[in-house]
């Protein structure tokens, strides 16, 4: 076995199996790797299990919070209201709910006993889950933009048009008095 191992290392390019070994596995680096390896398991063991969120929706969830949270901070300094500890833990808040709201519905899902209706597998606590994560994406997605233009990003064409559309006053750039009496 150690023959075959060193031939198929060195056949690869590598010096020896030693070299292939450490190059792969990394071992030295174990020591945080193993932590760091569990803790990602275990947040994917309980998005994909408790609250029914594939791996990569749920990063989408944690980019978007994240971004929401660091673009709000920044909007408030620019706005001169500055960061207010006692305001930040809203947040966190709001992410506790929408877990519980997601789980809640996953977990109903799961294991309320739904029934065949009109020979369809009906099962609508799977459905309010789906419903609930979807919801929570576009609300974190419709938070970031206010905040993007609070920044002072200008949002043209299709972004204002559609915010009109669906009453988004947050989309659609004030325009201040003194630059309208202007273009008059």
């Amino acid at each position: 076995m150690n023959r075959f191992l060193e031939y198929t290392a060195i056949s690869n390019g590598y010096d020896n199996a030693s070299h292939m070994i450490n190059s792969v596995f990394h071992p030295s680096k174990f020591e945080w790797m193993g932590p760091l390896s569990g803790a990602l398991a275990y947040f994917s063991y309980v998005f994909e299990n408790i609250l029914g969120i594939h791996a990569v929706v749920a990063t989408i969830l944690v980019i978007l919070f994240f971004l929401e949270m660091h673009t709000g901070i920044k909007a408030s300094r620019r706005e001169g209201k500055g960061f207010q500890s006692a305001k930040f833990p809203k947040g966190w808040f709001k992410l506790g709910v929408y877990a519980i709201m997601i789980g809640s519905m996953n977990l109903c899902s799961i294991y309320i006993p739904h029934r065949e209706f009109l020979g369809f597998d009906v099962n609508i606590y799977a459905f309010l889950h789906y419903a609930f994560y979807n919801y929570i994406i576009i609300n974190l997605f419709i938070s970031n933009v206010e905040n993007f233009v609070r920044l002072g990003w200008e949002m043209g064409g299709f972004i204002p048009w559609i915010a009109g559309r669906m009453n988004l006053k947050a989309f659609i750039e004030d325009v201040p008095a003194d630059k309208k009496e202007e273009e008059k």
